[in-house]
């Protein structure tokens, strides 16, 4: 049986997504569809703009068979946790095959890359260039570049650096997973809307929604109805914990590390979330780990909290008949999968209620009783 994985956000789900998924299908003969999906809140420390029910759905009604959730948080977090967790999920639940769009599809650079990162002239230079304040993320570019400058095209682009992770993450999960790279099409990541296409990037959107901009025309689905958030709306629980919360407290907060805390405290006014990130921005802290932080802030996630170990639970947002299906002959004495959340002994489980509850919180919206059952495409 050939079983396809996809990791992805659908923050929101795009015609993008739609021919990715059609290109698997029609092109690569795969039985099944399964996505790992981030839930409510995502990797560069954002607010979902529909909630993790309604992108389960319009994927589901677009061509997936099954959506698995990232735990939060594992899916707000770093290119390598968030890659490393998403695979073993899909690991867990057997697929053969993992694809992936990308700016670009010439997968020998890709590997060039991954053997220079381990060269012991990269780890001196990565060290060095920590040392000099700079963040992980661009000590670790610029070590690779210093080794070859034609990398940069590929490490320009958040798809291609996400591939990169997906591959090192198969190397050392499951090396028998066949990785696909499938070209991008129309526009790339950081592209604005373009005219003459339905095919949008997913910010693109994203930008559409929160300026109050025609958007609907770019999805391929009815948006009517549906509830969504933008950053700015969660500024004032934010702002909130910062004041209410003592510099102890703080410090308990995952990503919170000596000292931050006292600069948290001692802003003495921030009018806009925008200004918030600005004033806490550094060459050592960069604006998406910033966002992080914020995130884990509000959804009061402490170091504690996260395990380096390997989760021993799936849980399945949703699924069409195929899915629903393969999970009735599926084995996997090593993993419990659930359906629906149900008291149990994994604490990431249960904490997935918390953190529905802000979202709707947030949204104005009662997603809660979506929580006890999954979504179902018949």
């Amino acid at each position: 049986m050939k079983i396809a994985g996809i990791v992805a956000e659908f923050n929101p789900f795009h015609y993008g997504h739609k021919y990715l998924i059609e290109k698997i299908k029609n092109d690569y003969n795969m039985d099944i569809v399964i996505t790992a999906m981030s839930p409510n809140f995502v990797m560069r420390g954002e607010v979902a703009i529909f909630n993790k029910f309604e992108r389960t759905k319009h994927a589901l009604m677009n061509g997936i068979d099954m959506v698995v959730e990232i735990p939060t948080i594992y899916a707000v977090e770093n290119a390598t946790v968030f890659s490393c967790r998403a695979i073993e999920l899909l690991n867990d639940l057997g697929i053969t095959d993992l694809f992936f769009g990308v700016e670009c599809d010439n997968q020998d650079i890709f590997d060039r890359i991954i053997k220079a990162s381990k060269t012991i002239e990269y780890e001196k230079n990565f060290k060095e260039y920590l040392d000099n304040g700079d963040s992980f993320n661009t000590a670790s570019k610029k070590s690779l570049l210093d080794i070859d400058e034609e990398f940069a095209s590929i490490l320009s682009s958040p798809n291609n650096i996400l591939a990169i992770e997906y591959l090192k993450a198969i190397e050392i999960i499951n090396p028998n997973i066949k990785p696909h790279f499938i070209k991008r099409v129309d526009t790339s990541y950081f592209d604005p809307v373009k005219e003459g296409t339905f095919i949008q990037s997913a910010s693109a959107i994203r930008e559409l929604i929160n300026n109050g901009l025609e958007y609907e025309k770019y999805l391929p689905y009815d948006v009517k109805n549906i509830v969504h958030i933008m950053e700015k709306d969660v500024f004032e629980i934010i702002k909130y914990k910062i004041v209410s919360l003592s510099k102890k407290e703080l410090t308990s907060i995952k990503g919170i590390t000596e000292g931050f805390e006292g600069k948290l405290k001692s802003i003495k006014e921030f009018t806009t979330y925008e200004n918030l990130i600005a004033v806490l921005t550094s060459k050592r802290n960069r604006e998406t780990k910033i966002k992080r932080i914020l995130i884990y802030l509000l959804l009061n996630i402490k170091k504690d909290e996260v395990s380096s170990s390997k989760l021993p639970y799936v849980r399945i947002l949703g699924f069409n008949k195929t899915g629903q299906d393969y999970l009735k002959v599926f084995k996997n004495d090593d993993v419990e999968i659930f359906t629906s959340i149900k008291k149990s002994e994994y604490a990431s489980l249960n904490r997935e209620l918390d953190f529905t509850n802000i979202y709707s919180l947030i949204s104005k919206e009662d997603i809660y009783k979506k929580e006890f059952s999954p979504v179902r495409l018949n």
